[in-house]
């Protein structure tokens, strides 16, 4: 009777030492790969697989503009981080010795340094290059061209149209702010005049820390 009971002690610690180690197995696990899983799924949300998609550098860009008055917008502690990063795309953008891998290096740290959430309201608005045309528009560096009825423009000079269709296409586009066919250029181009603006917006975001 003694050796049944000390036999049955025996095999009831043996079952308890078993479920004990395969809860630790089970709770370290999940908890080990959870922070890998999530920091994947964030960089994942940001795709240029859809129609008209924009490059991810102008997602990002258009994106953070277009968080300003959410409940996304970006913190001051954030604008100071991706300062010196948006300033060193807007850097590298103009330089003929830039590697491709460098803008990928600094478009991750800006990923990086935006929250979960606010990658996800961007990835969310699904900008397009439809959507940067417009806001060119609406800052000024860009016009919706309007000919009159049968005037096709071949040339953003209007250089193919006969001369009295010309002119009025060239009043059109002074009417609407940006002369054309003056054989000078403006010096600052769209992407620039983009990455200006997010470069001003997070100067004064920084400043309000």
């Amino acid at each position: 009777m003694k050796k049944w009971l000390w036999l049955s002690m025996v095999l009831i610690a043996a079952a308890l030492l078993a479920a004990c180690g395969g809860d630790e197995v089970a709770t370290d696990g999940p908890a080990a790969v959870a922070p890998a899983v999530a920091e994947a799924g964030a960089v994942a949300t940001l795709t240029e697989d859809y129609a008209d998609a924009a490059s991810l550098r102008n997602q990002l860009a258009l994106g953070t503009l277009r968080l300003e008055g959410t409940a996304h917008a970006l913190t001051s502690g954030q604008a100071g981080a991706l300062l010196p990063l948006w300033q060193t795309i807007k850097a590298l953008s103009t330089s003929s010795t830039s590697a491709p891998e460098e803008m990928d290096a600094l478009q991750n740290q800006i990923v990086g340094s935006l929250a979960e959430d606010q990658i996800e309201a961007i990835a969310a608005m699904q900008l397009t290059n439809a959507d940067l045309q417009a806001y060119y528009v609406e800052i000024g560096v860009s016009v919706v061209k309007t000919p009159e009825p049968g005037v096709t423009p071949q040339s953003g000079a209007f250089k193919d149209l006969p001369p009295e269709q010309r002119e009025a296409a060239r009043a059109t586009a002074e009417a609407l702010g940006t002369p054309v066919g003056s054989g000078r250029s403006s010096g600052t181009s769209k992407g620039d005049a983009l990455l200006d603006k997010v470069i001003e917006l997070l100067m004064e975001r920084a400043g309000e820390a």
